[in-house]
Formats: C-alpha cells, sequence, structure tokens
C-alpha cells in the first residue's frame, strides 16, 4: 500500500453544471406546487434559473421580467442571488434554499455516473486530496453527490452556509481562503480546481490556483480564457493534469507551481518546458521552464512556441541570468518584439522585431531568409 503525502495538493470541484452536465434535462414533465417545470424547461440549470425567477416574482411582487432582471443583477454584483435578496429585502436564505435548491426535481434528472466514478477513483489519493467546493448549501450538495453515486469519493466539502450573513460565496477572495483552510491547502499554489462558471475560474487562477475552465461543447468558448487551462469534459482532466492520476510514478509527476512539471501533455527537461499544443500555452504559476517564465516555452533561453494559439505575456523572466521577458505582437507564432535586454549575462544587446514571421538563429537576424549579421550578444556587428 503506498504511503499518503502529509502536505498533499488539493483538487477542488465545483458541483452544479460540473460534476453533471449544464445540457442534463428532464425526460418528463413535472410539476411541483408553484411552478410548472415542463413548461420552463428542461435541463437543470434552466430549471434553476426560472425558479429563482419565480421566487423573485412571488416574494418581490414583481412582473417576470423585472424579476428575471433583478435576479441577473443581485447574481452579476454578489455572485449569489441570495446574497441580494438577503442584504436588500430581508430575505432568509435557508427559507430561499427550501424554495429553490431543495425544490428541484433532481431524483428525477440525476442518476448515478459511472464514468465519473471512475475518473475520480482513477485520481492518485496518495498525491492529492479531492474536495468539494460549491457555492449551493450543504444539502444541496450533498443530494447532487449522492444521486451521482460519488458521494465518498470526496474527503470534505467547502459550501455557502446560507445560515450565516452576509454569504460568502466565490467568486470572493475570502471564500478561496475559506476553502483553502478547511480543505488544509499548505498554499495557493498547491490547489487545483475545475469549474463551469468563468467569474470563479477567473479569481481562482489570480490567486494562484491552477485552474480549468469547463465550457461544454454546446457553448461558444469566450474569447478571452478564464484560465490557464480550457476542457469541454471532465475526462479531459486526465490528459490536462496527468500527473495526479495513477500510474505515474513519483511524487515529483504531479505539476505544482514551484517545480514547473509537465502539465496537460508538456514535458519538462532540465528546465525546458515544451508545449504539445494544448489550448494556449501551458503553464503554471510559477517557474515554468528557467526563472518563473509563464505562458511561453522556453528551451536554452529562448523563446519557442509549438502549436500555440499565439504567445502569452511571460509574467517572469526568460532567458539567461534575468533579462527581461517576450511580448505577444499580434498572436502570431513565430512572430515577436524582444523588449529591452535579451543577450548573455543581461547585457543590453540589439531590439529585435522579427520579420516574415522567420527565425532569429545562433543570434544572427534575417530577413527573407538572408543573413544580416546583427547580433545579440550586446554588440552591434556590422549589417
Amino acid at each position: 500500500m503506498e504511503a499518503i503525502e502529509m502536505d498533499r495538493p488539493v483538487f477542488f470541484f465545483d458541483i452544479d453544471n460540473c460534476l453533471y452536465p449544464k445540457s442534463t434535462w428532464l425526460p418528463v414533465l413535472l410539476t411541483t406546487t408553484s411552478v410548472d417545470i415542463g413548461s420552463i424547461g428542461h435541463n437543470i440549470h434552466d430549471m434553476m434559473a426560472d425558479l429563482i425567477n419565480d421566487y423573485f416574482a412571488r416574494h418581490l411582487q414583481l412582473s417576470a421580467e423585472d424579476a428575471k432582471m433583478l435576479h441577473q443583477r443581485y447574481y452579476k454584483d454578489y455572485g449569489l442571488a441570495i446574497t441580494g435578496l438577503a442584504l436588500h429585502h430581508k430575505v432568509a436564505p435557508l427559507e430561499f434554499n427550501k424554495e429553490v435548491d431543495d425544490a428541484l426535481p433532481l431524483d428525477d434528472i440525476i442518476t448515478p455516473n459511472p464514468q465519473l466514478r471512475r475518473l475520480l477513483a482513477d485520481i492518485d489519493r496518495t498525491k492529492v486530496k479531492l474536495w468539494l467546493f460549491t457555492n449551493a448549501y450543504i444539502t444541496h450538495a450533498q443530494r447532487v453527490t449522492r444521486l451521482l453515486g460519488i458521494e465518498d469519493m470526496f474527503e470534505g466539502i467547502t459550501y455557502c452556509d446560507y445560515g450565516k450573513i452576509p454569504i460568502t460565496c466565490k467568486p470572493y477572495t475570502e471564500m478561496y481562503r475559506k476553502a483553502e483552510i478547511e480543505a488544509g491547502a499548505s498554499s495557493a499554489d498547491s490547489c487545483f480546481f475545475v469549474d463551469d462558471s468563468y467569474l470563479n475560474c477567473y479569481h481562482a487562477q489570480k490567486r494562484g490556483w491552477t485552474t480549468a475552465h469547463l465550457v461544454e461543447q454546446i457553448e461558444n468558448g469566450p474569447e478571452v480564457k478564464a484560465a490557464q487551462y480550457q476542457i469541454k469534459e471532465l475526462e479531459e482532466l486526465r490528459w490536462t493534469f496527468p500527473g495526479l492520476f495513477k500510474g505515474t510514478s513519483t511524487q515529483s509527476d504531479v505539476p505544482k507551481s514551484v517545480n514547473g512539471l509537465g502539465v496537460g501533455g508538456a514535458n519538462d527537461v532540465n528546465g525546458e518546458h515544451a508545449v504539445n499544443g494544448l489550448n494556449g500555452v501551458n503553464g503554471l504559476n510559477g517557474v515554468n521552464g528557467v526563472n518563473g517564465a509563464y505562458g511561453v516555452d522556453e528551451v536554452n533561453g529562448e523563446a519557442v512556441g509549438k502549436g500555440v494559439n499565439g504567445f502569452n505575456e511571460m509574467k517572469g523572466v526568460n532567458g539567461v541570468n534575468g533579462v527581461h521577458a517576450i511580448d505577444e505582437m499580434d498572436g502570431a507564432n513565430g512572430e515577436y518584439d524582444v523588449k529591452g535586454a535579451y543577450g548573455v549575462n543581461g547585457e543590453h544587446g540589439v531590439d529585435v522585431v522579427r520579420v516574415d514571421g522567420l527565425d532569429s538563429l545562433d543570434g544572427v537576424k534575417r530577413w527573407n531568409g538572408v543573413e544580416s549579421s546583427i547580433r545579440l550578444q550586446g554588440l552591434c556587428g556590422k549589417v
């Protein structure tokens, strides 16, 4: 039996629209005491939204249109509609929960998911701790995981406590901090996270969590990615974070920001971080390759792009002994601008702009394949 590492990273999983697809739908017409579910939509996401709209309309005496607008406003302003209701209308969150989350006919919609259970079972618990992280109340979270047949696959849960006002929820910093404390995470950069919410993923990554944004195939992806990874289904976690799954031999296979190991099919050899053309450039919030270069592959101090959709701006340093970073230009492969010192031992070399997308090789600038002998060693040669 393998020994469990005491200081394991934590993998946080959102629940709604994540552990089950947003497109999960109701196969038959059902009704509740107040809302005809069959008339307002068949998937869980739509049913939840319509139950909330109905609650706003009934309790605040609003028209259907005004109820929907206020619901969306509170969701945008506070992360949860109930937070706005509690703050501005003295609505009791637990009563809201009974009429909305707990009123969903989930027993008729969600069924055990053997594929999801296999995915979770294949994650190596000696390397990482699995933890639920939701904006729902505990009763809803327990109900969903029980119906999916995975309630025993997680070591704990961080949820929104509707019994405390103000309610703390994602995407606010206090909620991520709460999750880290409750799950026993040693630091932000030892946390992994998957969620369907753009804002939740954006703020998790900003905090330092290694984050995968779940965007279903039926949806259009965002123009600007929320996190360094974007997946269409949870199965993609297998090759997005291969070091977390069984079959890897050592703890060093776990991709942490402090060691820059390979993630999502990327290999790391002697500080050279290679990317195999996944969505954007794979990188961890710290030291990938040399001296914390972020987002761009680095081989022997030179920026290299292989099948990536444009270069991400490097947040750290790039190259030899602390020379400056490389910024993207026009998002095109093979086109970049060297801003400042790019040479040997941090000496100021010649600013270079690549022409026609051609490479600068061995310190020699080329135009249309012809050498011009401008070298990058802090000295200007002959033109």
